[in-house]
């Protein structure tokens, strides 16, 4: 992964261009930071069965609820559910997109990939914890059969397999085509003025970069968060898709984007823990709304994820 300053020697590079390169490009812009891992490596098949795993209420102990119920997407023919998020994440469910991106997965410092987080929230008191009822649920399923036997090259359901599909699926939920991405591909109309002004206020008077970098937007290194009274570190998020978002910071503190930037530019709240990286930045009104105009640049293209036709047994 490189970081912001690596995206504006690329764009100073790229300014030449007048014409706006293909979107095929620009979606390479960010699917090529994707790194599938070895003993999981990308097919299409196990993606789209991660997919359906994904929105199968059958790997829950009352089958009830789904991972897509509590991590959010742009659902289409979704179904409602009263399911209190916190009943299974000690905090807001974090959302998922561009998880595929960061150096390390969530704020478990224990976790070394993704397949061992999604493995875990799988046994999580809501979901199914007992492995065995989990496989003998899906292989009552003659068409989960095929497919996990065409996804891996062999017949057979195990939960190794279930974990690893399922990874596969949400690696591929990324943000792209944002103006900011056009923008570095060389789209010089692609940003505003208030928003080239906002990229200028976020590198260097805000200083945001300094956690904010990379192609997510983010270090994946836990930090302070300046909020009162919390005294462990946090992760820090993706700013894609930020101004998306209804409500922000690790707790839901915030709800809209304007009083998180009021909360970073003031240095965080009084009385919380200090750190060196979280100082008060000295920027006007109108800085501020050019810094908000930056950050809504990052918002990718919506791409509603269709509801599944989910195997019936």
């Amino acid at each position: 992964m490189f970081r912001i300053l690596s995206i504006i020697c690329l764009l100073l590079a790229l300014q030449a261009c007048k014409e706006p390169v293909q979107k095929a490009e620009l979606e390479s812009f960010v699917v090529k930071n994707v790194i599938h891992p070895s003993n999981n490596p990308y097919n299409k098949d196990k993606v789209e069965l991660g997919k359906l795993l994904y929105f199968d209420k059958r790997l829950s102990l009352k089958g009830d609820t789904n991972c897509a119920i509590c991590h959010s997407l742009e659902i289409q023919n979704s179904e409602t559910s009263s399911v209190p998020r916190n009943q299974i994440h000690k905090s807001v469910a974090p959302p998922l997109t561009n998880v595929a991106l960061y150096k390390d997965v969530f704020t478990d410092p224990q976790a070394n990939d993704l397949e061992e987080i999604v493995k875990e929230r799988v046994h999580t008191a809501l979901m199914l914890k007992d492995e065995k009822t989990i496989v003998t649920r899906l292989n009552q399923v003659a068409e989960y059969r095929d497919l996990f036997e065409k996804s891996f090259g062999s017949p057979g359901i195990t939960m190794d397999r279930i974990v690893k599909a399922i990874s596969a699926f949400e690696r591929t939920i990324i943000s792209k085509n944002s103006k900011f991405d056009r923008y570095v591909m060389g789209e010089e109309s692609a940003l505003t003025p208030s928003q080239k002004r906002g990229m200028d206020v976020f590198m260097n008077k805000a200083k945001c970069n300094q956690c904010h970098n990379g192609p997510n937007f983010s270090d994946s290194t836990q930090h302070t968060t300046g909020l009162k009274g919390i005294t462990q570190k946090i992760r820090t998020p993706s700013l894609r898709d930020v101004s998306k978002k209804n409500e922000f910071m690790h707790n839901g503190e915030f709800t809209k984007l304007e009083d998180v930037v009021n909360h970073f530019v003031s240095g965080g709240s009084k009385g919380s823990i200090e750190d060196p990286l979280l100082k008060p930045a000295a920027i006007t009104e109108e800085e501020k709304k050019d810094l908000i105009e930056f950050l809504k640049s990052l918002e990718g293209e919506s791409h509603p994820l269709e509801m599944p036709k989910i195997p019936r047994a």
